[in-house]
């Protein structure tokens, strides 16, 4: 499950975000879904008690049923203080203080936190279909000691097929400057990331590339906010994998709507994915 931007829907359609949260918990076994993927812009105000509250009433309902992990937006970091320059490096102290890293660090997936008291950056790792995974949550904006540390955890667990998530990477099918950068300086570098997830545009894209090592990356982008209208706001993305047919099919649903998107943007099958057998 991926659930894209969910900024609106916190700040003003809680019953849209609270529908996913539900329909993730009542489907967990039916669908045998291994994992929730949020990709930042949890809420709209970091400075806002009320949005946060909804984010983790929403997301709560996964607890001890279906694990998830977040990737942090930029909206879900702290506003910048007055008279501070743009460049310095903004804190996560809001988004600490109602995810914590210690309601996660007693998943069994759970794999460790950057800062290590903090949950900014995160890996979990889980095994599903005879794939040993790895889900890599990188914050917006990531500095270089972030992509540093995200170079060591993926190269650390070379037996991990690899899914980064972070908030800003691409628009459609062409990706930003952060996108840019981190697949100069990590995606490409290694020959078992498999895919990247992210939101922040309001749009949707798929982008297949080679990374240096040959291996197939799928990138994929949603985004589905809207100020004002609840519909756009509720839409999730639902990836089935085969590794039979080495096929993952993406469909876009809301639960709330009970309603798919079904073009060529949001509901395709991506072909040639790779998924290495766990060694013994």
């Amino acid at each position: 499950m991926v659930l894209p931007d969910t900024q609106y829907s916190a700040e003003s359609f809680p019953q849209a975000f609270n529908s996913q949260g539900k329909w993730i918990k009542e489907n967990t076994v039916a669908r045998n879904i291994k994992y929730a993927i949020h990709e930042g812009d949890i809420v709209d105000d970091s400075d806002q008690p009320h949005q946060w509250t909804n984010a983790t009433s929403a997301m709560g309902q996964l607890n001890g049923t279906a694990p998830y992990i977040l990737g942090v937006g930029n909206h879900d970091m702290d506003a910048m203080p007055k008279g501070q320059n743009s460049a310095v490096v903004r804190d996560a102290v809001a988004f600490n203080r109602n995810f914590p890293r210690s309601g996660f660090s007693n998943l069994p997936s759970f794999g460790g936190t950057y800062p290590a008291g903090q949950n900014d950056n995160s890996f979990h790792m889980f095994s599903a279909g005879g794939t040993n995974w790895l889900i890599l949550a990188l914050k917006y904006a990531h500095t270089d000691d972030e992509i540093a540390w995200g170079n060591k955890v993926i190269s650390e667990h070379p037996d991990r097929q690899v899914m980064i998530v972070t908030h800003a990477y691409q628009n459609g099918t062409t990706k930003d400057s952060v996108g840019q950068k981190l697949w100069a300086r990590m995606v490409s570098r290694h020959p078992n990331v498999a895919m990247v997830f992210s939101g922040h545009y309001v749009n949707q894209g798929v982008i297949v590339e080679k990374g240096v090592n040959g291996n197939t990356v799928h990138q994929i982008q949603a985004d589905y906010q809207n100020p004002t209208t609840l519909g756009p706001n509720s839409y999730l993305r639902i990836l089935e994998f085969n590794p039979t047919a080495k096929t993952v099919s993406v469909q876009t649903y809301s639960p709330y709507l009970n309603k798919n998107l079904t073009d060529g943007k949001n509901q395709f099958t991506l072909q040639n994915v790779s998924f290495p057998r766990a060694r013994r």
